[in-house]
Parts: C-alpha cells; sequence; structure tokens
C-alpha cells in the first residue's frame, strides 16, 4: 500500500511533486544518460570518435562561401547572443522585483558556463583539425560550450517569458519550440563551420538540457515553498 501511495504521488497532476516533477526528472534523467553514452564513447575512442571524423571531413569538403558566411553570424547567437540575451534579461527581470527570477536566471547560466568549463578541462578533447580559422585562442572540444550554453540560455528564456507573462497552449508552445530551434541551429553552426565534431554538440546539448531541467526543477520547488509561506503569512483572504 506504501509504494501505491508513493506511486499515485508521483503521477498525480495537482502536486508540485507529482507528474510535473515526475516528467521533469525522467527527461533530466534522460539527458544525463546520453551525455553519459556521448562520453563514453568519446573517451574510448570507439565508432562515435570515427563517424565524428568522417562527418567532419565531409562538412569541410561540402561547405560553400555563402554557407560559412550564414553560419559565422549564427554561431554568434551562442556567445555575444547570449551576453545579450542575459543582460537583458536580468535587467528586465530586476526592473519587475522579481528577486528570485533574477537571482535563478543569473545562476543558471552561469552555471552552465562553469559545468562546460570543467567538462572541457577534464575531457582534454582536440579541437578538429580545420578549426583554427575560427578560433581565438586555445580551448578544448568536448562539450561545445557554444551549444550547451544556447540550450541553458535561450529555452531558460522562453520558460521565463512565458511564466511571467502568462502564456500558455499553443503560445507557449511555439515559444518553447524556437528557442529550442535556436540552440539546435547554433550547435549544427558549430560543426559547420569544422570547430567542432557532432558529439561535441550532441554533447553539449545533453549536457545543458539536464542542467536546465534540473534548475528549473529546483526554482518551481523554491518558488512554490515561498508562495505557501506568504499565504501563510498574510492569512485568510
Amino acid at each position: 500500500m506504501r509504494l501505491h501511495r508513493f506511486l499515485a504521488a508521483r503521477f498525480d497532476r495537482r502536486s508540485e511533486l507529482g507528474l510535473r516533477f515526475t516528467i521533469s526528472l525522467a527527461l533530466c534523467c534522460g539527458a544525463l544518460w546520453a551525455f553519459s553514452g556521448l562520453l563514453d564513447g568519446v573517451l574510448d575512442n570507439e565508432t562515435l570518435v570515427r563517424w565524428d571524423f568522417v562527418v567532419n571531413a565531409w562538412f569541410h569538403a561540402h561547405a560553400t562561401a555563402a554557407g560559412l558566411r550564414v553560419f559565422n553570424i549564427v554561431t554568434m547567437l551562442g556567445t555575444v547572443g547570449v551576453g545579450v540575451v542575459i543582460v537583458a534579461a536580468a535587467v528586465w527581470l530586476w526592473r519587475r522585483d522579481e528577486r528570485l527570477l533574477l537571482w535563478s536566471w543569473l545562476a543558471v547560466n552561469a552555471g552552465g558556463w562553469l559545468i562546460q568549463l570543467v567538462l572541457k578541462s577534464t575531457v582534454h578533447r582536440a579541437r578538429p583539425q580545420y578549426a583554427a580559422r575560427y578560433l581565438f585562442g586555445h580551448s578544448y572540444s568536448f562539450p561545445s560550450g557554444h551549444a550547451m550554453q544556447s540550450m541553458v540560455c535561450y529555452p531558460a528564456l522562453a520558460i521565463l517569458v512565458a511564466t511571467l507573462l502568462g502564456w500558455h497552449g499553443a503560445r507557449r508552445a511555439w515559444l518553447y519550440v524556437a528557442a529550442l530551434a535556436i540552440a539546435v541551429l547554433v550547435a549544427f553552426s558549430r560543426v559547420y563551420l569544422g570547430v567542432h565534431y557532432p558529439s561535441d554538440v550532441l554533447g553539449g546539448l545533453a549536457a545543458g538540457l539536464a542542467w536546465l531541467i534540473a534548475c528549473r526543477m529546483i526554482v518551481r520547488y523554491l518558488r512554490n515553498r515561498n508562495g505557501d509561506r506568504d499565504a501563510a503569512a498574510t492569512g485568510p483572504a
């Protein structure tokens, strides 16, 4: 009976630790599983690595001048674009007096940046041979920082906008699709430009998604707890 009650609670649509939490936890675990599989393939020098070289060489041979110009602009969304979005959203949250969301916004983006730096320095994967043209300074290849930061920043912005503006249904869904599309485009640009292998950008997307979902669950819990405290402090209406 105790197990039955526990399982029933995990699928309760009304509970904060119910169905929404269960789905989020499953997605987070799935993203971590995908990242660990990619990491294992990169470290063990298996078939995945051979496919990385094949795909990297194919894009180098088939890239066009126009494509390189376009994706050189797109890839900036993973650096300059992310920086602009972080500052703009922080100012917006400050002006709305959303202190918890402000610090959460800064923490999720800063944490994603630190995690990808630690992973890069731990894995020590060398860049593709065609990467020198678009790189300034030395950095390692796995996971892609552009892909990870884009997967953290843009979907997190979509969540903020949908939450604070009260968007639901189709508008919320399209906002999430647009945010994910930006992250995927940035990831693809890194492969097209030859500065990352496919497994690098997939690893960045997976790690970014896992971090984003974990942070989202924590923030939802804190917001609901604070809401309960506010309700208890003010008493019945």
